[in-house]
């Protein structure tokens, strides 16, 4: 899997996957507001990476990005609700 980091897109197929959605739910999810997301670009050591966290519900997607798109690890795991159960 490449993520097209110019565009900043991720495959809806894939990324539903990792919640165990499809990728229709996923998006019907997004549009109402329940997937979010971040990224960050690496520093130091990690310059030239990039980590995007995709939060939905108690389970946050995490993965770590080389300057060409691919994949370096990644991980899907459950997270504690925040204090206004976000």
């Amino acid at each position: 899997m490449n993520i097209d980091l110019d565009n900043l897109a991720v495959d809806a197929s894939y990324l539903a996957g990792r919640f165990g959605l499809s990728a229709e739910t996923l998006r019907g999810y997004m549009k109402r507001g329940l997937v979010r997301g971040t990224v960050e670009a690496g520093v130091g050591d990690d310059a030239g990476r990039t980590r995007l966290s995709v939060r939905f519900g108690n389970r946050m997607w995490i993965a770590i990005v080389s300057s060409n798109g691919s994949v370096l690890s990644e991980e899907t795991r459950f997270v504690a609700k925040g204090p206004q159960g976000s």
